[in-house]
């Protein structure tokens, strides 16, 4: 089930008791460092199935992002059940591998 709750700072999140997709729609503001408005889009009962839709989503958001600055696209990732992501957000850096 995805919830709407707080974390241990006290700060908007979202949650659910699934594997999760969460979708970082970047705002539209342009700030020094951009923000970005986070939203569980599907729940999925293993990892896997939840890397394959959150792949969807990327091919589908690739189109819609060709024409922005790389630091405003949006962000797809995949949450462990019960993981806490914050609603309001700075971009996540994606560490190198």
């Amino acid at each position: 089930m995805i919830r709407e709750t707080f974390n241990s700072q006290r700060l908007p999140s979202v949650t659910s008791d699934h594997w999760h997709v969460i979708h970082a729609r970047w705002s539209g503001v342009a700030q020094k460092e951009p923000r970005f408005i986070r939203s569980v889009v599907s729940e999925h009962a293993d990892c896997d199935k939840a890397r394959i839709a959150a792949s969807e989503l990327r091919m589908r958001l690739k189109p819609k992002m060709k024409g922005r600055a790389a630091l405003e696209r949006d962000q797809v990732f995949v949450r462990r059940p019960k993981f806490k992501s914050l609603a309001n957000a700075k971009r996540i850096v994606r560490k190198k591998k």
